[in-house]
């Protein structure tokens, strides 16, 4: 007998539980003097409850009749969803000096960020953008940046456009974590990494690398690499850099078509910097 007991009572708890994660119901006493009580403050999706606790009929309306209640007797009860935020009025059709007041506030806004790419090269450029939750236009939303070995600096700022979404472009000179904010909430921060930019020439028979950022590359050195049979890249040497990050240097080819590159380690990067690459370069000797 006991067990057959326990079972309505655990099921009642679940329910409990269940109702206390979702959304709210406020409960209005409707009594002989009016609307207890006569002002209520609720989150869009929550509800209230009008429970009539007077000896006396009463009909609950909203001022611009977007909703009414039946006739409420004695111990019933009316409730009413709000999926909009706002303030709303409304009154006892049975008594009409009885009114009361909902207010709607919009649920707090949360807002996302992300980036275009996680890398890109020194001197480019890429985009950051998000929304803010509430879905509406028109929000005022910063961005701050936090460069590598520095501190919060302030970006920009820009109004939201359709459903809450916002875009800021960025130019990042080296690793740099950016934060979107609204009111009071912020995003979480997304990293940019900056590749430092490896340039590749050539003049005749001679090669030229430059590395440029905002580091200076005199002592550090350069991969030459040629690209192999199964497309995977052979180091053919290491070119150290002069005080003005360039190096000159030549190389012993084999006969035919090379397809050559430069590869800036990340140990030669340097602090705030990943690896930088080059762009291609086809040489052919006879």
């Amino acid at each position: 007998m006991r067990r057959i007991l326990l079972l309505p009572l655990a099921l009642a708890a679940m329910l409990v539980v269940a109702a206390a994660g979702g959304a709210a119901t406020k409960t209005v006493q409707i009594v002989h003097s009016g609307f207890t009580p006569s002002s209520t403050t609720i989150t869009v999706g929550d509800s209230v409850t009008w429970h009539n606790a007077d000896t006396a009929n009463h009909q609950v309306v909203a001022n611009n009749g977007d909703w009414v209640s039946p006739v409420l007797k004695p111990g019933d009860t009316f409730t009413q969803t709000f999926s909009t935020s706002g303030t709303f009025n409304y009154h006892d059709a049975l008594a009409t000096s009885h009114k009361g007041t909902v207010h709607v506030e919009a649920p707090a806004a949360n807002v996302s960020l992300s980036a275009a790419t996680t890398t890109i090269v020194y001197g480019s450029s890429t985009t950051v953008s998000g929304a803010v939750t509430n879905g509406l236009a028109n929000q005022s939303v910063s961005l701050t940046a936090v460069p590598y070995g520095k501190g919060t600096q302030s970006i920009a700022t820009q109004s939201s456009g359709a459903n809450g979404a916002f875009s800021f472009g960025v130019s990042p000179t080296i690793q740099t974590a950016y934060t979107a904010h609204f009111k009071t909430a912020s995003s979480p921060s997304v990293t940019v990494n900056v590749a430092p930019r490896v340039g590749f020439g050539q003049s005749g028979r001679l090669f030229i690398a430059k590395v440029t950022s905002d580091l200076s590359y005199g002592g550090k050195f350069v991969l030459v690499q040629r690209r192999n049979l199964v497309g995977g890249w052979t180091t053919l040497k290491h070119v150290y850099l002069g005080t003005n990050s360039r190096g000159v240097f030549t190389l012993r080819l084999v006969k035919g078509r090379s397809v050559l590159r430069l590869a800036l380690p990340p140990s030669q990067a340097g602090a705030g910097y990943v690896q930088g690459i080059s762009r291609l370069v086809a040489v052919v000797r006879k």
